[in-house]
């Protein structure tokens, strides 16, 4: 019988028997993928599908970024509540990214008074309601804040104003005081630039949260709403010692006589934070009345140093204290340096030599480096203007 004609059965070859299978040491071995070779197959695909969806996303928010910030201003006027708030945290987070975005006439987001208008009205809405629920308070803080964004002051001022009162929360009242620096800073910086600059119109952008110095105080104030001001008033007063220390940080801003009498009286605040942003407020606006309130504060500094040194040696009492000062102390001496240092051309010669070896241990010792940078600056400074 050919080998054709035999039966499949027969034709296949029989299995190996398991003495004859190949041994794991004699297969070849096995190298695992290079570091260029993982790359080429995954990384440089996903960067390729990365760039394709960046572009499609540039060129989407581009063409549609115009249509959907009108839509967010005209949504402030549904009468859904959700749609107002949603199109509010919109224009807000436009706002706090500082996009310019101007109407068809040319009038930037921050100025536009349908924006103004709608935002503050949400505000006032909500005071009037009286709600002390928790998601009503944020929303109060939370529009109170994006106020201070907007150029429209005589919209968003009164109801700054209304939202300052005593009777509002705590939280919402700081927002509101929070705005009103924002925006008392904004126009402070300007009279400052023209001030400094001989009355001349100056181009100069200035940072209201700097050293910015008044050879005088304005002869008016920066804000004129009268809600605004009584409000004020009143919160230099406060029962509430954080709302007094930022009622001084505004009223320093707001400048004009009323104001800087204002922080002269609060000179003698049973609070550290607000005696130094009084004496820190009466410096910006080229008054020397807080320099011995300042002095006093570097040189509260300057225990502090010997404090650290002998820690193990204070009671509980003060080793609390201590740290309770560790956050809020760095700032108050930064912020009474540069004050300091803004009013060194007009202190007499018996205020310069107490102040002189303060600056000097606070320049050398002190713990915190900008603090003994801002002292090392003022010294510099002084030497500097001596000949030395």
């Amino acid at each position: 019988m050919t080998d054709s004609a035999k039966p499949v059965s027969d034709q296949l070859a029989p299995l190996p028997s398991p003495s004859s299978q190949i041994r794991p040491e004699e297969l070849p071995p096995v190298e695992p993928p290079s570091a260029g070779y993982i790359v080429q197959l995954f990384l440089i695909p996903a960067l390729i599908v990365a760039a394709v969806i960046g572009v499609w996303a540039l060129f989407g928010k581009l063409a549609d970024s115009d249509t959907d910030l009108q839509q967010l201003v005209a949504e402030l006027g549904s009468a859904n509540e959700h749609r107002r708030w949603r199109a509010a945290l919109g224009l807000a987070q436009v706002l706090k990214n500082e996009q310019v975005a101007p109407d068809e006439n040319g009038v930037p987001l921050a100025e536009q008074p349908a924006v103004a208008g709608a935002l503050a009205g949400l505000l006032k809405e909500s005071l009037d309601s009286k709600s002390t629920l928790d998601d009503d308070i944020k929303h109060q803080e939370f529009l109170a804040r994006t106020l201070g964004s907007l150029r429209a002051d005589a919209v968003v001022l009164p109801v700054l104003g209304l939202a300052l009162q005593a009777d509002r929360n705590i939280e919402v009242r700081k927002s509101s005081l929070m705005s009103l620096a924002m925006i008392a800073g904004r126009h402070f910086a300007t009279q400052a630039a023209l001030q400094n600059s001989g009355g001349k119109a100056t181009t100069t952008v200035v940072d209201s949260d700097a050293a910015i110095a008044l050879s005088q105080p304005l002869s008016n104030p920066t804000l004129v709403d009268l809600v605004v001001i009584e409000s004020l008033r009143r919160a230099a007063q406060d029962e509430e010692p954080s709302i007094r220390h930022l009622a001084a940080y505004v009223l320093a801003l707001v400048s004009g006589s009323d104001a800087i009498e204002t922080l002269k009286v609060m000179l003698l605040d049973g609070d550290r934070m607000v005696r130094a942003n009084a004496g820190v407020g009466l410096a910006r606006n080229g008054v020397a009345a807080g320099v011995p309130v300042l002095t006093k504060l570097l040189h509260e500094g300057v225990d502090e140093i010997g404090a650290e040194t002998s820690r193990e040696m204070l009671s509980d009492e003060q080793k609390k204290e201590i740290q309770s000062r560790q956050f809020e102390q760095p700032i108050i001496l930064r912020n009474c340096i540069r004050a300091i240092g803004s009013q060194w051309t007009v202190l007499s010669d018996e205020q310069k030599t107490t102040l002189t070896p303060i600056l000097q241990q606070l320049s050398e010792s002190y713990v915190a480096a900008d603090v003994r940078q801002e002292a090392k600056t003022v010294l510099n400074r002084n030497k500097a203007a001596n000949g030395n």
